[in-house]
């Protein structure tokens, strides 16, 4: 999350960034390695990008040259973002001795402003003001040489929309949470329940995936007074395992391995699909639990109290 700690900016940036706004968007020539990414693949990049994404201004020595950076410690996932930028895969120093190694990809250049003006319009709020502020210094050492089809032409996998709009969300909640959810096991006493659950200091991404996964979001207070607010989607049970399956084909290796622990470890003790009535053959009276109704329900719980053979099946 760290890519996401943003401050309010002072009032000459922001009035620098509105005026690049009124600026036409330089021209650039579309790469064939992102214009040919495939919708699904695009969306989840754009939820990677959302979770673990930096967008920088050029270096000193070469200012002109924004830059996309994901850098994870999932090899594989880099190595996946990797392949659709078209570029190699960086590991990185440990920042302590403790910590897990690093891997980093990166594009430059024109590429990457290419694939900024792609992402822009999915992306937060945030996001959107570090993609200003780091093509900023391109626009400016690049004038556009006449009239052309910008927008238009950055990105033709945007303009096809072939899949489902819960598709696409399905495919950008799998990139987010790779990068920033947690597949857990809930272990009781008496059973283990699976539980999805992310956690940001940005409100609009979490709102946005509590919105995918309709549920609300909690806020969970700073520990200290130099911290930020941080903002709590998940879901869990019966419906946090459906969107573990849907989710599975999408992840990681470490993301995959998390989930098939938590799935594993799920035996629901309640009914998915109750039924309306008793199961009981010729009962015809009103559910209560167990797929029996009161009477039958009772039946069974004193035989089982009283240590007797149960003279009735419940469903569970």
């Amino acid at each position: 999350m760290a890519a996401l700690e943003v401050v309010d900016l002072p009032v000459a940036v922001r009035n620098r960034l509105a005026a690049l706004r009124r600026v036409p968007l330089t021209r650039c020539r579309v790469s064939s390695d992102i214009a040919n990414v495939e919708e699904l693949e695009f969306h989840w990049l754009v939820g990677v990008l959302e979770g673990e994404g930096t967008f920088l201004r050029g270096a000193p020595s070469n200012p002109g040259a924004p830059i996309v950076r994901v850098s994870m410690t999932d090899h594989d996932v880099v190595e996946h973002v990797a392949k659709l930028f078209d570029r190699g895969v960086v590991r990185l120093r440990r920042r302590k001795p403790h910590h897990k190694l690093p891997y980093a990809t990166t594009i430059k250049g024109a590429p990457a402003v290419q694939l900024m003006y792609a992402v822009k319009p999915f992306l937060s709020k945030t996001r959107e003001l570090q993609i200003d502020l780091a093509i900023s210094s391109w626009q400016r050492r690049r004038a556009p040489r006449g009239r052309s089809r910008t927008a238009d032409s950055l990105s033709t996998l945007v303009q096809t929309r072939t899949e489902s709009q819960e598709a696409r969300d399905r495919a950008w909640l799998a990139g987010l949470l790779e990068g920033e959810g947690s597949f857990l096991a809930n272990r009781g006493v008496l059973s283990s329940y699976p539980v999805i659950k992310v956690e940001m200091c940005e409100r609009e991404i979490i709102e946005r995936a509590a919105s995918v996964l309709d549920t609300r979001v909690w806020v969970v207070p700073p520990r200290t007074e130099e911290w930020r607010p941080t903002y709590v989607a998940q879901i869990a049970g019966h419906r946090a395992a459906e969107w573990m399956r849907a989710l599975r084909p999408y992840m990681g290796l470490r993301r995959t391995a998390a989930i098939d622990v938590a799935l594993s470890a799920y035996h629901p003790v309640r009914l998915i699909a109750p039924p309306l009535v008793c199961v009981v053959e010729g009962c015809g009276r009103s559910h209560r639990a167990r797929g029996l109704c009161n009477t039958h329900y009772m039946s069974w719980s004193r035989d089982r109290a009283k240590g007797r053979v149960p003279r009735i099946t419940p469903l569970r």
